[in-house]
């Protein structure tokens, strides 16, 4: 397989939907700082198992628009550093990968993140000093090799020119190989949990068959057993299990139907494009496009290292919660997709190979966009906007129905309630279940 290369992790974005761009003639992004923006570009490695050569990179720059952003940029926190190097790899292997792998990436390096701050922090009583820059590094690095192995080399080399760079005035005093040492331990605990979390169950069952069942493509089916996954603020994958969905056949679902086939036969360019931008939002897909708008509300607030690792921890964690109990409910209920039910839909995307009820779009937007507009009160409006446009993009995709959408915004409310009741920030780490 010949290499690919890393997309450059986006430098600048238009915060808007593309609903409000499109209702304004945009057709272009305006530039906005956007977290760290790491030239990934030129990096040539490959999304193959068996590759073992190291990829090259050029030098990390930030992308800077005006004096104020230079500032930001001094200044920026190693937590958003490394989520926009984690984007990169995610995005590396995006088609092997998915967008439930791509989340669970993400949500575990996060946790470590955040938990390497709060023990460089508890060390730092006994005058050690650790760096917590160190600590996120350490931390990273121990997650993404375990899950990107084969870009070791690379992995390593972003703690080197980290450690070379020059210190924040707040980390001046500090000592870097005592924050990574600490952080290589906690990712290390991190490893161990993920190993066994139930991620990728094997699945040797069947599909039921009958009326109102969902049909598989004949391609593997999508994690049939992620319900099972352990959850981080759930109790289980069923915890926010919703009711059925509408009985197949009846008018509440003949409604719904006759709402999707209305918008396949008379879906507009807007309608079409929101549909499109929405299958993949990012080049690390939907998990990447949540990470990035948290990464520019850090960045925007000049966060600290512990804000900012605790901000990207609890999105991520909720949002993989979410995801968990969307999949409960789809492989309990194995509901019909619109076009399976109406074969003269069509779909402006392709099918996901599995069932309709709920919406993992609406599930994992919902939770991400109620943490972050939970943490960052002044943008929950457009966060919301945001998460709900995902969510009805899908419906004008001709893939999900409206009562799919609903119960999953249900599921992401739900989940996210209880992760801000449960959160720990503080001077205490996030416990792994």
């Amino acid at each position: 397989m010949s290499p690919t290369k890393f997309p450059a992790s986006p430098a600048t974005r238009d915060t808007r939907t593309p609903v409000a761009r499109l209702s304004r003639g945009w057709r272009r992004r305006r530039p906005i700082i956007l977290a760290m923006s790491v030239t990934l570009a030129a990096v040539g490695i490959s999304g193959c198992a068996d590759q073992s050569t190291a990829p090259s990179i050029a030098p990390l720059q930030p992308s800077i628009t005006s004096e104020r952003d230079a500032k930001k940029i001094s200044e920026i926190v190693a937590s958003v550093r490394w989520n926009g190097i984690a984007r990169g790899l995610v995005a590396t292997i995006t088609p092997k990968m998915g967008q439930q792998a791509a989340l669970r990436a993400l949500t575990y390096v996060s946790l470590a993140q955040y938990n390497a701050v709060v023990a460089a922090e508890k060390a730092d009583e006994n005058d050690t000093h650790p760096s917590e820059q160190g600590a996120v590094a350490g931390a990273s690095a121990a997650v993404l090799t375990y899950l990107f192995p084969s870009a070791a080399t690379f992995i390593e080399a972003q703690v080197a020119d980290q450690k070379a760079a020059a210190k924040q005035p707040s980390e001046e005093h500090t000592n870097f190989d005592a924050g990574e040492q600490i952080g290589g331990v906690v990712g290390a605990d991190v490893v161990t949990h993920a190993r066994t979390d139930r991620f990728d169950l094997p699945w040797t069952c069947c599909v039921p068959t009958g009326p109102g069942k969902w049909i598989s493509s004949g391609a593997p089916v999508v994690f049939p057993r992620l319900g099972e996954m352990r959850t981080f603020f759930m109790t289980s994958g069923s915890q926010f299990r919703p009711g059925p969905p509408p009985t197949f056949g009846s008018p509440e679902f003949l409604a719904a139907l006759a709402e999707i086939r209305q918008f396949s036969d008379t879906r507009t360019a807007e309608q079409l494009t929101i549909a499109q931008f929405w299958a993949a939002p990012s080049v690390s897909l939907v998990a990447g496009y949540w990470n990035e708008q948290a990464s520019a509300l850090i960045v925007d607030r000049q966060m600290s290292e512990r804000d900012a690792a605790h901000a990207f921890a609890l999105m991520n964690m909720a949002a993989m919660d979410a995801n968990i109990a969307s999949h409960d409910a789809k492989y309990t209920y194995w509901f019909i997709r619109p076009n399976q039910a109406d074969p003269g839909i069509t779909l402006a995307v392709p099918l996901p190979n599995h069932p309709s009820y709920p919406s993992n779009h609406a599930a994992v937007s919902g939770a991400a966009a109620n943490i972050l507009g939970h943490l960052f009160p002044s943008d929950k409006s457009r966060l919301a906007s945001l998460a709900q446009e995902a969510a009805i993009s899908r419906l004008y995709a001709g893939i999900h129905y409206r009562f799919d959408m609903d119960a999953g915004l249900k599921i992401a409310r739900q989940v996210a309630q209880l992760a801000i009741k449960l959160d720990v920030h503080g001077h205490q780490p996030f416990t792994l279940r």
